[in-house]
């Protein structure tokens, strides 16, 4: 692989998992305006909430994207039982000293708000019927008409227990997860029962092989004497040969000599 691939790798790597990088929050400067600075931010917010929305659309894993719109209604909830209804009561204070047209846009930015939140598809549809009261028992805003913003008396089914429980598809997913996660625990069991006696016979082959090098050792020490031993019995049984050789032919020798005279002996005899 040369530097061309790896840098091509590292893009493919980079693209792939830059959806998991956490963005450093962006801090907008004070306008001075309470109502405004706080709409802004909950914009961000709902921004953010569309765009999770639509990713968890795209996911293919039935059981992860039930759990993630799970989630994804327990983050509107909040928006509409705590952001918003923060925002309707700053909206409600600066009344005092501001005019009516101003008054009713601010509401109608907060109706405009909720019902943005409301609109985030989070895998349960739509709950709220058309004309629904979004704060405070008002309708929909229209032009001319009067709004009374009370955050007390929010939509209701988002403070209700009910509304974050588990529909069945979603309870039939997490039991599948779960009976997929039980087999894979008893696999997993086995695997390590497996590596146990594994364990146990490669422990017991290393004392063995640790006996068996003691006894190797010993074997060796006692063949290296034997070899030393055998070379001097070697040596000595080298010497008494050449000295038992060395008689030998002296009697021989001898022997010749004395054959040799007796011929010549007899030759001159004969001759004689």
């Amino acid at each position: 692989m040369n530097i061309i691939d790896i840098k091509d790798r590292a893009g493919e790597l980079a693209s792939k998992y830059e959806k998991y990088l956490v963005e450093e929050p962006q801090f907008r400067p004070k306008s001075g305006d309470p109502f405004v600075d706080e709409y802004l931010v909950l914009v961000d917010r709902i921004q953010d909430l569309t765009l999770k929305a639509e990713e968890v659309a795209q996911e293919k894993n039935r059981a992860l994207k039930a759990a993630l719109n799970a989630e994804l209604r327990k983050d509107k909830g909040n928006l509409l039982d705590s952001a918003i209804p923060k925002l309707a009561t700053i909206a409600k204070d600066m009344r005092k000293g501001s005019t009516q047209e101003a008054a009713q846009l601010r509401e109608q930015q907060v109706q405009e708000l909720a019902q943005a939140v409301d609109d985030i598809p989070d895998g349960m549809g739509t709950m709220r019927s058309p004309g629904r009261p979004l704060l405070g028992g008002g309708s929909v805003y229209a032009p001319g008409s009067s709004i009374t913003i009370n955050p007390l008396k929010l939509d209701g089914r988002f403070q209700s227990a009910e509304h974050y429980q588990h529909t069945d598809q979603s309870k039939a997913f997490i039991s599948e997860a779960e009976q997929a996660e039980r087999r894979q625990n008893q696999a997993l069991e086995r695997i390590e029962n497996g590596l146990g006696t594994l364990k146990e016979l490669g422990t017991a082959m290393g004392e063995e092989i640790q006996r068996h090098d003691v006894i190797i050792d010993e074997v060796n020490a006692k063949m290296d004497t034997i070899t030393s031993d055998l070379k001097t019995n070697n040596m000595r049984l080298k010497g008494l040969i050449t000295k038992v050789r060395s008689s030998r032919n002296f009697c021989i020798d001898v022997i010749l000599i004395c054959v040799l005279l007796a011929l010549g002996l007899y030759i001159y005899i004969m001759l004689k």
